[in-house]
């Protein structure tokens, strides 16, 4: 639960300072400057931090942007120089960079400081075409809703600025996925299987559109209005299995992470057309949750929007546990998960058939506090919605 009492700090250091523990964000204001710190070892910190959600820090970051707190962000020289000539390869870098309450200095060995190239920088960002060898560990696409930009031609027709066919989203997607498998039995494998990631993240994509760039009125949300798209190579640590004795109770999965987010109004705006106050139980942003995954999964909640086409949560959960995958969902105060990477217990799951060789999962979600339980837990509160899907790159 996100603590009233709190302090924001006086120095953050990145990435840890957003990706980890946040709650202080519930305490900031347009009042607020936060000093925030890029170290020269940022790339290795990032790397090293299994199982560190960098999309949930991007979410962070666009929260602080809505309540306008002043971001002073300090990066040393040298890995600066390399951020500036590829931004789209560090996502929480690249939208801090395009915050437009924003000041950045370069510090060099001496002491003295200089500015960055901001503007060259941010186009940059904003025009980056995906890699289709995808040799980097990460890559990002960004759309700035607010910024009179043209859209990422990755992603739309510049013609209609429509988004492309879904299948060229999913060819896309399988693409980015295969590019990180060596082991070419492997990734037939994961190839047979791959069209379904592209399935869920084509929807999930298609809903920022639809929910993530305008108010509950129709509106244009104003400046620093973000959505995007990030592929990465990450390591997640996970539980051993009966392990003999003496052997290690846990290993590292070399894992693909897939991750949608936007700045828009979130899931519970988006459905009820009302906004999220402190008077609004968590159980009913859960049950909102869970219909706008599953049409109709709670019949008494209403749905506000019109022809809406829920993502089907059950072929969604089968689909990660066909990739023995994880999927993480943070909107409002909800922090939502399912998991099916092997170690990790598989909680909620249909009783098996007798003439079954594995239980199907129960279309809900389980709640990140609580682990095991499909009951809500209280977070900071967080603009937008962000979600996240890791599957594992090597044999179970």
């Amino acid at each position: 639960m996100a603590s009233a009492h709190e302090p924001i700090p006086d120095r953050i250091e990145l990435p840890a300072g957003l990706t980890a523990n946040a709650s202080w964000i519930s305490q900031a204001s347009a009042a607020t400057t936060l000093n925030l710190i890029v170290p020269a070892d940022y790339e290795a910190k990032i790397a090293g931090g299994l199982g560190q959600s960098e999309v949930l820090g991007i979410q962070r970051v666009l929260t602080l942007a809505r309540l306008g707190v002043r971001l002073l962000v300090s990066w040393d020289e040298s890995f600066a120089k390399r951020v500036a000539s590829g931004a789209s390869m560090f996502p929480l870098l690249a939208v801090l960079l395009l915050m437009r309450n924003s000041a950045h200095k370069v510090i060099a060995e001496n002491g003295e400081s200089a500015d960055l190239p901001l503007e060259r920088i941010r186009r940059a960002i904003l025009s980056h075409r995906l890699a289709r060898d995808f040799f980097a560990d990460s890559d990002t696409i960004i759309c700035a809703d607010s910024a009179g930009e043209p859209l990422p031609e990755d992603l739309y027709d510049p013609a209609t600025l429509r988004l492309h066919a879904r299948e060229d989203f999913e060819t896309l997607v399988v693409d980015a996925l295969l590019a990180q498998v060596g082991d070419s039995s492997r990734r037939s494998e994961i190839y047979s299987r791959a069209s379904t990631l592209g399935v869920v993240l084509a929807e999930l994509f298609e809903n920022t559109d639809m929910h993530g760039r305008l108010d509950s009125i129709g509106r244009p949300l104003g400046e620093d209005s973000l959505r995007g798209l990030i592929f990465k190579r990450v390591k997640v640590e996970v539980p051993v299995l009966r392990p003999p004795i003496g052997a290690p109770k846990t290993r590292i999965l070399e894992c693909f992470e897939a991750s949608v987010f936007d700045s828009g109004i979130g899931y519970f705006a988006s459905y009820t057309r009302g906004a999220l106050s402190e008077a609004t139980s968590l159980e009913e942003e859960w049950k909102v949750l869970h219909n706008c995954l599953e049409r109709h999964y709670y019949p008494e909640l209403l749905d506000s929007r019109a022809g809406h086409r829920a993502l089907g949560l059950y072929e969604v959960l089968r689909g990660l546990q066909s990739l023995h995958g994880r999927i993480e969902i943070r909107t409002g105060r909800l922090f939502a998960y399912r998991t099916f990477l092997d170690g990790e217990l598989q909680a909620k799951m249909k009783p098996r058939a007798a003439y079954a060789h594995f239980s199907w999962p129960a279309p809900k979600l389980l709640d990140v506090g609580k682990r095991y339980r499909a009951q809500p837990s209280e977070h900071e509160f967080l603009v937008g919605s962000s979600v996240r899907i890791i599957i594992p790159l090597t044999e179970a």
